[in-house]
């Protein structure tokens, strides 16, 4: 019975291994690299093959984990108890029994699938991807039952995720190329960033970008025409909303070319400020970025007014502050200067801009920081070091220094905290 059992733990918690990678690999393989090997090998309308048909090979990968994992866990317990009867076993024994079994889930079916799928996912499936489509053909009716259960539950929500999922996987592909591309050097990390932004415009809406409402540049109809010549130059916006007696109320936009134009006329000649007026654009809150930038083109608008679920005002969106979710910050001579990009704190401690140069650094402070032809900027170096826009919090550590981010939005690195591990070495050169 022994050796039965033991046949049971090892074929069962194996299966589970294999059947794991396959599903972590479907998930997480780059489709592009997986078509360059398949090309390699002659093989292209292997690719296809897979790609088509990933969902349902990983599903059936899926059950087939989830099956042999029993069977497993069946033979490891059998194993364990021998010919004891369950029901005597004391509490600790019990707990040792529990923690063995579930020790053998995790290690079967995550850590162990996890690294052999980070390590070679394209030739995993593109050498087992025949197993996986007998196991899909054998598992067709509980395939047939899963995709019932999919879509009662899609049909229910009212969503159909069809079309949304074939998006996402494209997306991926994508990144993925995009990623091999700046690998390679074809393509610089602001062209990564600009891509990325492009694509997830889709998933965000106007509330993550408008000036809010406590923010909101905007005059009362009944202004005099010196205290509305006086707002725009002191506000610098070219587009003033103009609302009647509360915020709520907006009843049309005030262009500073238009009051300029009109100041220039006799007093007696001016138009009043309610005739020149341009009709205000409303966008609800949940407009996503993709579709509103859209609209501004189409439009020839730079301006929207954002309205709340309750049709009162959220908050004001321009075509700039969607521009800049694509090509990061935009800034003009209207806008008010930034804080100074290099405050030291104290010594052998320094918060500095993420748009200082590295040579400016060294040469003012004396330090040795990396400079390479890939970037000029301290936030180039993070971005070149980590791959990735860190999070605030996250120290990149170097040998002479530690870059401990302060502040970063999605798209860049804003300030940086300089620690200079030997403080001796600080000061200018």
């Amino acid at each position: 019975m022994i050796l039965w059992f033991s046949c049971m733990a090892i074929l069962g918690f194996a299966l589970t291994t294999f059947a794991a990678t396959a599903v972590i690999a479907l998930n997480e393989v780059a489709w592009h690299d997986l078509e360059e090997y398949c090309k390699q090998r002659n093989r292209p309308a292997l690719f296809s093959k897979i790609f088509d048909q990933r969902e349902q090979l990983s599903l059936g990968a899926h059950i087939l984990q989830m099956l042999s994992a029993g069977v497993g866990a069946v033979g490891l317990i059998g194993i364990l108890l021998g010919n004891r009867d369950p029901l005597e076993l004391k509490f600790s024994e019990t707990l040792s029994l529990i923690t063995l079994v579930a020790l053998s889930f995790v290690l079967t079916g995550s850590w162990i699938p996890w690294a052999i799928a980070t390590l070679s996912s394209t030739r995993f499936l593109a050498r087992t991807w025949r197993w996986w489509w007998v196991v899909s053909s054998l598992a067709w009716p509980l395939l047939l039952v899963g995709q019932l259960v999919s879509n009662l539950f899609r049909r229910a929500s009212g969503h159909d995720e069809a079309e949304e999922d074939e998006e996402e996987a494209f997306e991926d592909e994508i990144l993925s190329m995009v990623s091999e591309g700046q690998h390679d050097g074809f393509l610089q990390s602001d062209a990564r960033e600009m891509i990325e932004g492009v694509m997830e415009l889709d998933d965000q809406d106007v509330a993550m970008v408008m000036t809010p409402r406590s923010k909101i540049d905007a005059l009362e109809m009944s202004t005099s025409w010196h205290d509305a010549v006086e707002h725009v130059v002191d506000s610098g916006r070219t587009r003033i909303p103009i609302y009647d007696k509360k915020l709520d109320q907006i009843v049309g936009l005030l262009f500073a070319k238009d009051l300029l134009r009109e100041s220039l006329r006799s007093e007696s000649k001016r138009k009043p400020l309610k005739k020149l007026l341009r009709a205000p654009l409303f966008v609800p809150e949940t407009k996503n970025l993709a579709a509103m930038l859209k609209q501004f083109l189409r439009g020839r608008t730079h301006l929207a007014v954002v309205q709340d679920e309750y049709g009162g005002v959220a908050g004001v969106v321009t075509i700039e502050d969607v521009l800049e979710e694509i090509v990061g910050e935009i800034e003009d001579e209207t806008d008010t200067a930034r804080d100074v990009d290099i405050n030291v704190l104290q010594r052998g401690v320094a918060e500095v801009s993420g748009s200082v140069h590295v040579s400016r650094l060294n040469q003012e402070f004396g330090l040795d920081l990396p400079e390479d032809e890939d970037f000029d900027t301290l936030a180039g170096l993070i971005l070149h070091e980590l791959n990735e826009v860190p999070r605030p919090g996250h120290t990149l550590s170097l040998p002479r220094f530690d870059l401990e981010i302060v502040s970063a939005n999605r798209r860049q690195v804003q300030k940086i905290r300089i620690r200079v591990k030997d403080e001796s070495e600080f000061g200018k050169s």
